[in-house]
């Protein structure tokens, strides 16, 4: 027979009410009655409903997650870092993607309208002013990760894409590249944006020019990556070593390479972003920057957590950037055995 409330409180000798407050973590209740209820409970194997609890407690257990898309390795490495902390928690997730087809001020109110959250965790590189106006006047916690860094009054968790772009772009330039192209992520992606500033500005610390027919433009997709790896490849001056914004789209330039003939990296050498697992299949495995996503997503969690529990205040900016390393390979001239970080 299912355990219910009414045998814990008949057990431990105590009203239903008195149980509902030592589970739900509530106070008036004395220590050593909170633990035996809760030592019953766990003998019983009773746990409580999340419906009763919500009602109790007036909160959801649940938090909801905006991403711009639910395909792809690096969502799905985001995702799992989410649920990972989430169920440590004993927390529920929604998710929902913002791509073109649904707007995401639709998306947030209807997350925060409904009442079926405590709070969103909210991926949003292509922040616009409709969006950034609705998080300043939300009332329920809001956390950002990977969106633009201007937010400078949000909780926002970030990647050091710029950073880890000056290191792949240096990374070619000790291996001897001078004429080095870029592949780069859309305009308007912050992710894409602070990759690109990082690419420049590595080639202008290095007294190495940039040459606007070596940037081509790429949607962090494999075939935009594979159809700028044969834009860059069909012109009289080609480069020497390519920066792909992306593992997605070096995945697509390797596809183009093996069209063309072209070998890597005795032709081209190259370099990726985002140290995705298909980027350790490739042949030659592929030098790129590993980003740690999965751990993005369970600070983003945590965090959130401390804000709907009132141990931060939730009205307070912060900003977290977490460091990246790069994966070496052997696209880009290293010995193709050596994998390593640096």
């Amino acid at each position: 027979m299912k355990t219910n409330i009414n045998i814990v409180a008949e057990k431990a000798g105590v009203s239903i009410a008195t149980v509902s407050r030592a589970l739900n973590e509530r106070e008036l209740v004395k220590e050593e009655t909170r633990s035996r209820i809760i030592r019953i409970a766990k003998e019983l194997n009773y746990k409580p409903s999340p419906i009763a609890r919500g009602l109790s407690t007036k909160t959801t257990d649940t938090i909801g997650v905006i991403l711009p898309d639910l395909v792809g390795e690096f969502f799905m490495d985001i995702i799992h870092g989410i649920d990972e902390e989430a169920y440590k928690a004993n927390r529920y997730v929604i998710i929902s993607s913002s791509h073109s087809q649904r707007d995401i001020v639709e998306t947030l109110i209807e997350f925060m309208a409904s009442g079926r959250v405590d709070g969103v965790i909210l991926m949003a590189p292509q922040m616009h002013k409709k969006v950034a106006d609705f998080l300043t006047k939300s009332k329920r916690p809001i956390v950002l990760i990977n969106s633009c860094s201007d937010l400078t009054d949000m909780v926002n968790f970030q990647i050091d894409n710029y950073l880890g772009a000056v290191s792949c772009v240096e990374h070619l330039i000790r291996h001897g590249n001078k004429e080095i192209a870029i592949i780069k992520g859309p305009a308007e992606n912050c992710d894409a944006q602070e990759r690109y500033s990082g690419f420049l500005d590595a080639l202008h610390k290095n007294n190495l020019g940039s040459k606007r027919s070596f940037e081509v433009s790429g949607d962090f997709g494999i075939k935009s990556g594979y159809h700028a790896f044969i834009e860059l490849m069909n012109q009289s001056r080609k480069p020497d070593a390519i920066f792909i914004s992306n593992d997605m789209m070096a995945i697509g330039a390797y596809e183009a390479a093996k069209t063309l003939g072209v070998k890597i990296p005795q032709d081209i050498a190259i370099v990726g972003f985002d140290d995705i697992y298909l980027s350790k299949l490739l042949n030659p495995r592929l030098t790129t920057m590993h980003v740690p996503i999965s751990e993005l997503g369970a600070k983003a969690v945590n965090y959130l957590l401390k804000m709907i529990s009132g141990e931060v205040d939730s009205t307070k900016a912060y900003k977290e950037v977490l460091s990246t390393k790069l994966v070496i390979g052997g696209s880009c001239g290293c010995s193709n055995s050596y994998q390593s970080f640096i």
